[in-house]
């Protein structure tokens, strides 16, 4: 495979957008969330995006790293590959939940409890004290500095999107000892097994995959990244490559996730959807550049910047949504009584557009003048440091 794969950085920034919709349907677009489902349950179903980003990390990961650790880990490779993850996925963390957290100092230093929109009122969760809120909590800010808010905390906590980079941290960790593995083809074949056992006795236990923290929230992070890395290990003969390398596979394939995220919950659906969305990144990272609709429908220059500023997008629409919520309450309150009041479709097509423009604008500036520069300037200081220990 060529270093770069075609059609998978695309799709982070399809998964990134899903995502966001899901988290805003609870905050400011709880009007239209049950009229929503009499047609399709695709929004609610749409927490497992999250896995496709395991998935892809793995393969991906695998993709680039494997020659590193195939002949045998040390610490020096093992902490070089641990400190490039770091770089990418930590600094940009980090100035969200600074923001969050001076957000929540000065609701405490104003006496402003929380709001979390109608729906959260509904619940009776208005009106929190700072720092003891759903989210923002106090107690929780140790485990989110250190990263480890998703096997510690039980719940959300600060920026609710960020459990699955501490799982997928932790996933990073025991990465290179799956190598020399998965390299193993007798011993790797038992991967996909393991991986749908997992995710079925998670689903057995918790009635759904929509679990956040916890031991078993980094299993199910575990297993769509484990997934991942076997993948990328699958040799293919030429003639197979060819008919997989498919304008027609790979619509069907894509509108086979579509159509299986628009079914209810029922049991072990969720399962199927995952095993369905890594076939989507097998059968994706197989695909030759070329010029035809199809393809261009997933690898254009739009697609491919939705994807490069998928992990800013992902970051800042829960910022977005939990401070602009709360920011609106204290500005506009009445109008947002009015727009809760509002139960035409017009008003939320409009809504969802500017919601989307809104971070779309936050997250490109974020990932030109935030994450690109922090990632660079991380970067060089592990390398002057390394420089100087030899």
């Amino acid at each position: 495979m060529n270093k770069s794969i075609p059609i998978l950085t695309p799709l982070r920034g399809i998964a990134a957008i899903c995502v966001a919709f899901f988290h805003a349907r609870l905050v400011i677009f709880p009007q239209w969330k049950d009229t929503l489902i009499e047609y399709t349950h695709f929004l609610e179903n749409s927490y497992l995006w999250v896995d496709l980003f395991f998935i892809l990390s793995g393969f991906v990961i695998m993709h680039v790293y494997q020659n590193t650790f195939f002949k045998g880990i040390n610490f020096y490779n093992w902490s070089k590959f641990i400190g490039l993850r770091f770089s990418r996925i930590y600094p940009l963390f980090l100035v969200t939940l600074l923001v969050l957290v001076a957000w929540e100092t000065f609701k405490y230093m104003a006496n402003i409890g929380f709001y979390g929109g109608a729906l959260f009122d509904g619940w009776g969760m208005s009106g929190i004290p700072a720092f003891h809120g759903p989210f923002n909590r106090g107690d929780a800010l140790i485990p989110n500095i250190m990263m480890l808010q998703g096997v510690l905390e039980k719940d959300l906590s600060w920026n609710i999107s960020s459990w699955s980079l501490s799982v997928e941290w932790l996933s990073y960790m025991v990465f290179p000892f799956l190598v020399p593995v998965l390299m193993q083809k007798k011993v790797s074949l038992a991967i996909p097994v393991l991986f749908i056992i997992s995710l079925v006795a998670i689903n057995s236990h918790h009635g759904s995959l929509d679990i956040t923290g916890g031991v078993l929230a980094y299993l199910r992070a575990l297993s769509s990244f484990a997934l991942g890395t076997w993948m990328c290990t699958i040799t293919l003969s030429e003639k197979t490559k060819e008919r997989i390398n498919s304008d027609m596979l790979l619509l069907v394939i894509f509108l086979m996730c579509i159509y299986a995220l628009h079914l209810p919950a029922l049991p072990f659906n969720d399962v199927f959807i995952i095993i369905v969305f890594a076939l989507l990144v097998f059968i994706s990272a197989q695909q030759q550049q070329r010029n035809s609709v199809i393809f261009k429908l997933f690898e254009n220059k739009v697609t491919q910047f939705l994807g490069d500023i998928s992990y800013s997008l992902y970051l800042w629409h829960a910022v977005i949504l939990l401070v602009g919520i709360e920011i609106i309450n204290l500005l506009l309150p009445q109008q947002l009584v009015l727009w809760h009041l509002q139960i035409s479709w017009i008003p939320a097509i409009v809504g969802g557009f500017f919601y989307m423009a809104v971070v779309l604008v936050i997250s490109t500036f974020s990932y030109y003048y935030l994450e690109k520069p922090a990632m660079r300037g991380l970067r060089q200081f592990f390398q002057r440091s390394e420089m100087i220990t030899q």
